[in-house]
């Protein structure tokens, strides 16, 4: 497939291929608006950074990453920068066992390549040869490890505005008790009702959104102390600390790895 900017794209649900690629480079500013398609898609990211809203959950895309989202769900993504992804578009009637909730994963060097080798097939009907390669494909996006830089939103209108404040500020140091009586419910409430409606208690759910966005500076390349101090560390070394622990490597190992 040749590239195309994103305004150009063909939709992908008027095609009759059980899998279509695409690849997409584009400048900035992007905002694909909110919109969805019958087929399943796994986006990974080139360069650059992309926020995807899917449902009812946020995502952070950067470099090195990849996002399934699932037949049917609304999605948007957005950027400021100039970016390039390669999407693959999967018929679901013609490969039923796909992810049924967002994720973003890891993508090893051999999925990269195969992502990337995809994406470019004309679209003709799949060769034998070149479903074997995308059953390998599928087999090595199933292992992937998922990454903590999804965020489910909650439903409850005092807890999306908790939710909402947070992602427009993700360092405000405001604690549990200032938001519930700010959004009008108790402190015990909103606890309970994060976990219910994201599976994650407050806390933790505060935690993943502050990993969301030190993942999207640090792609954005924003030094490590500058993302400590977006994120409302007072130290550089608590937030290294923090960020090692969920993430498993620190915030400089992460900056090489994009």
């Amino acid at each position: 497939m040749p590239r195309y900017q994103p305004a150009t794209a063909p939709d992908p649900d008027q095609l009759a291929d059980p899998i279509v690629g695409m690849a997409i480079d584009a400048p900035a500013p992007h905002d694909s608006g909110l919109h969805r398609h019958r087929r399943a898609q796994l986006m990974y990211a080139v360069s650059g950074v992309l926020q995807i809203r899917i449902g009812h959950t946020r995502c952070v895309l950067p470099p090195t990453m990849a996002a399934w989202i699932p037949s049917g769900l609304w999605h948007q993504a957005e950027t400021g920068k100039p970016f390039a992804y390669r999407s693959l578009y999967f018929d679901p009637a013609a490969y039923p066992a796909l992810p049924r909730r967002p994720q973003v994963i890891a993508v090893s060097p051999l999925l990269r390549e195969l992502i990337v080798r995809v994406a470019e097939w004309p679209l003709s009907p799949l060769e034998p040869a070149q479903q074997r390669l995308v059953e390998v494909l599928l087999d090595e996006a199933g292992r992937a490890p998922e990454q903590a830089l999804s965020l489910p939103l909650p439903q409850d209108r005092r807890l999306l505005r908790i939710a909402e404040q947070l992602l427009q500020q993700p360092g405000d140091e405001a604690t549990l008790e200032q938001l519930a009586a700010q959004a009008g419910a108790s402190a015990r409430t909103v606890n309970r009702l994060f976990q219910q409606q994201t599976g994650l208690g407050f806390s933790a759910w505060r935690r993943q959104l502050k990993m969301m966005e030190a993942s999207r500076l640090l792609a954005e390349g924003e030094s490590v102390s500058r993302v400590a101090a977006e994120l409302g560390y007072a130290q550089d070394s608590a937030f290294i600390a923090m960020f090692r622990r969920h993430a498993g490597l620190t915030p400089g190992q992460l900056k090489r790895l994009l």
